[in-house]
């Protein structure tokens, strides 16, 4: 049983740092030269079974080198489900995503990289839809709690949902029954901000909580959240329920500043990231209807500093929880990952990636953005820790979302 839950903590460790890592550091780095004669050929497959591939539609084929506009290529499929694209530019930069729309929902292939040639394939995969709930379960759900000031905590989730079968889950609201994918955050939070998995128009607020509409394919989606809790007199306490059977529970709380007693988890101890030290507790194989209550003191002020601030808190909303995301960045490597020490070619690489998600101005541009750092962080998880030794994030500026692509558009 112990193995089993050192597994499940390295893959959870492995998933957040794929996710997170994206929003912490800046480069430069020019762009390769491109030659303009690149073929792309693809196919489009239908994952659920007994059920035939499009035989007709548009695909999109979308471009992304650094800031550089987008390159938008447009085809149509044959009766096969085949398309190609040519002509292309091949720097080794400049990196490919195929997409189309099959029942109102947008699916988004790999990135196809011109690494080694002028030709690429890529298959496309699309799924019927379903709005009766599949039997989804969460992988894993981490809560991590850091001072925002001294009147208020910043809460970040990281929820890894399940969705079984073969169709993509639509959770459709009716005015009949309750949402089917709901996430309860404490009474009286503030500053609710999506940032990865799922946007803003795809909330519905009631509660305490929110439901999301966002498309689910087949598989696991990793959907991130932020929000703030206001401390009333330098403590706080809420109620944390988990909506679905869970594999792995865990909270985390920032040592330096906050004391956190959790009820119902176990401590596992405290763990280091670099600069960051939080303590962490946990449970396993956690019922859906679970409730844990978490108790939060912030310890960073004095008895009479405190009694002498005001109570109200500074509600200004996050900025994409980029400070909560760097303290993240440490919960890295996965032991099933080899640890290649990265290329300077490929810190280079990373390093243009992170500098212009923050410039990035439109959703297909940052979803290609995203799709390539986390490619490139899979084949090399060492370059996290590099990358960390010179990170600079401002606190000024806000920070990308994380690596999803745009609204009901699953890759």
């Amino acid at each position: 049983m112990e193995v089993i839950r050192d597994a499940r903590r390295s893959q959870l460790r492995s998933r957040l740092a794929l996710m997170l890592a994206a929003t912490v550091i800046f480069f430069t780095a020019g762009p390769a030269n491109a030659q303009d004669h690149g073929f792309i050929s693809g196919k489009v497959i239908n994952g659920t079974a007994s059920s035939n591939a499009p035989n007709e539609g548009e695909i999109v084929l979308v471009g992304q080198r650094g800031a550089d506009p987008p390159i938008l290529r447009h085809a149509t499929i044959d009766k096969d489900g085949v398309f190609s694209f040519s002509d292309l530019p091949t720097s080794a930069d400049l990196r490919y995503y195929a997409q189309i729309n099959y029942k109102q929902v947008t699916y988004s292939s790999e990135a196809i990289w011109f690494r080694d040639g002028i030709t690429a394939h890529t298959v496309l995969t699309v799924y019927e839809s379903t709005d009766e709930n599949p039997g989804i379960a969460f992988k894993s759900v981490s809560r991590l709690l850091q001072r925002q000031t001294a009147d208020a905590i910043s809460v970040l989730d990281v929820i890894d949902v399940s969705v079984p079968g073969d169709r993509t889950f639509l959770p459709t609201q009716t005015s009949t029954a309750p949402p089917p994918l709901r996430f309860a955050i404490p009474d009286g939070s503030f500053g609710l901000q999506p940032i990865g998995g799922f946007s803003a128009d795809d909330i519905v607020i009631g509660g305490p909580g929110f439901a999301i509409t966002t498309p689910l394919r087949p598989g696991t989606a990793t959907l991130v959240y932020s929000f703030q809790v206001s401390l009333i007199g330098g403590s706080a306490s809420f109620d944390w329920p988990i909506a679905y059977q869970s594999d792995v529970v865990r909270l985390l709380s920032q040592t330096s500043a906050l004391a956190a007693r959790p009820q119902g988890l176990v401590r596992q101890g405290s763990e280091s990231f670099g600069e960051l030290i939080v303590n962490v507790w946990a449970n396993h194989d956690v019922a859906a209807g679970s409730r844990f209550t978490i108790a939060v003191t912030e310890t960073s002020l004095s008895g009479i500093e405190r009694a002498v601030r005001t109570t109200t808190a500074d509600r200004w909303a996050l900025v994409a929880a980029a400070s909560s995301l760097v303290l993240l960045l440490g919960i890295a490597f996965s032991s099933q990952i080899q640890r290649h020490r990265p290329t300077p070619d490929d810190l280079d690489r990373a390093q243009h990636l992170l500098r212009y998600l923050r410039k990035a101005g439109n959703p297909p541009e940052q979803s290609a953005l995203h799709h390539e750092l986390v490619d490139l962080i899979q084949q090399r998880p060492s370059i996290v820790a590099e990358l960390r030794r010179g990170s600079s994030v401002s606190q000024s500026s806000p920070s990308a979302s994380l690596c999803e692509p745009p609204a009901r558009c699953l890759p």
